[in-house]
């Protein structure tokens, strides 16, 4: 759920390096004695296996217990050998199979509308006021009739949304869990107040019903003499980011708050005109008015990264001043893991998910992200990034 909030427009250059895939897709138990392990950069560390969880070992360190969870492509040829006797002996049929190169995050330079975008007009009734139209992905409940042209018009904001969701290289693999996603529309703010929608708010997702509800004027459409037009010059990054939360639904009990918002926060800052996004335009824009303004405080990484669903949402209550620092942060170390952090391919995100999709916790998940380091050392890299990106956190 997202309160108005001002796009904020990033450009960043991206390269692309190497990874491997796993096949070890199901997580087993095989403790063993402590031993030391090896990674492909040399440095090592003396820790029991513990299991292999979707293509990445899971360890318990000797000096003081912690675990920690690696993918198994980062390790030396010996562990990963190593690796491949003890499933032999075990029995199981899972392979760790030899590193395959891992090109980085392939970025598309810009997303348009399916080919078969058209919109479909479903009921007009005029005695009970209700208007559904639907286009190829998307449903609109209306409490107001209106024009094809204009649900065409704004429909190529839900459907371009979903489109670049479907190819974010982080591989999502979104999809309605319904024949399409339904939107309630509102003729009046006071209306969507009434029935249930945020306070002070453009739009909302509620992830119960699956559905977005937003006013009309939220989707840039207003009333002229006789009829309602859309004004596409408005500012829809409200809406992109609810419909960002409507497509990731299945991911929405899986991931952290920082990466629900920051994705969301992230799609707000890649230009958007007329059901087209480029991710090749994207630049420092809203946020460093922001910085010089003196109206933005990071948030720690550990912090956000630490922060359970229900703090996040007990901010709206305790902390209203403190939104914008939180949307913006989530933004900014989700964007960081996206294309500064490591090489810049976003190697670590990319396992983050995965581990995640293969049912691991975010906690044991989060050490791919972390990759040895601590929240201090991953702050003092975030700074230093941002730096070279003309960003002083």
């Amino acid at each position: 759920m997202l309160t108005e909030l001002s796009s904020q427009r990033f450009y960043i250059w991206m390269r692309w390096l190497g990874y491997v895939a796993l096949c070890c897709l199901v997580p087993w138990l095989a403790r063993g004695e402590p031993r030391t392990w090896t990674d492909k950069a040399g440095r090592q560390v003396e820790a029991e296996f513990i299991a292999l969880e979707a293509g990445h070992v899971k360890i318990k360190r000797s000096s003081d217990g912690r675990t920690y969870l690696f993918p198994v492509e980062s390790l030396s040829r010996e562990d990963q050998a190593y690796l491949r006797k003890i499933i032999s002996e075990s029995g199981k049929t899972e392979a760790v199979q030899e590193a395959k190169p891992f090109e980085g995050l392939q970025w598309p330079r810009k997303v348009g509308l399916p080919d078969n975008y058209d919109v479909q007009v479903v009921k007009e009734d005029n005695a009970t006021n209700v208007y559904i139209y639907r286009t190829p992905n998307f449903e609109f409940h209306s409490d107001v009739k209106l024009a094809r042209k204009v649900v065409r018009d704004f429909g190529k904001i839900f459907e371009s949304t979903y489109a670049a969701m479907q190819v974010f290289p982080l591989k999502w693999k979104p999809h309605p869990s319904e024949a399409r996603y339904v939107t309630r529309l509102f003729k009046h703010k006071q209306d969507y107040y009434d029935a249930g929608g945020l306070p002070n708010s453009g739009g909302v997702y509620f992830s119960s019903k699956r559905e977005i509800w937003t006013p009309l004027a939220s989707l840039g459409v207003k009333k002229s003499s006789s009829s309602y037009t859309l004004d596409d010059s408005d500012d829809h990054g409200t809406l992109i980011h609810e419909i960002t939360h409507q497509v990731h639904h299945d991911w929405l009990g899986k991931l952290p708050p920082w990466i629900i918002e920051g994705m969301a926060v992230y799609m707000e800052s890649v230009p958007y005109r007329k059901g087209e996004f480029r991710f090749d335009k994207r630049k420092v824009d809203e946020f460093d008015r922001l910085q010089r303004r003196g109206l933005f405080r990071m948030v720690s990484p550990e912090e956000l990264m630490t922060m359970s669903a229900s703090e996040w949402n007990s901010n709206f209550a305790n902390a209203p001043d403190e939104l914008r620092n939180y949307y913006l942060s989530a933004f900014l170390l989700f964007n960081y893991f996206l294309h500064l952090d490591g090489e810049g391919e976003g190697r670590r995100i990319y396992a983050y998910v995965r581990a995640i999709e293969s049912g691991a916790s975010d906690q044991d998940a989060r050490q791919l992200l972390l990759a040895g380091r601590s929240y201090q050392g991953l702050t003092e890299q975030i700074k230093d990034a941002y730096k070279r990106e003309d960003i002083d956190l």
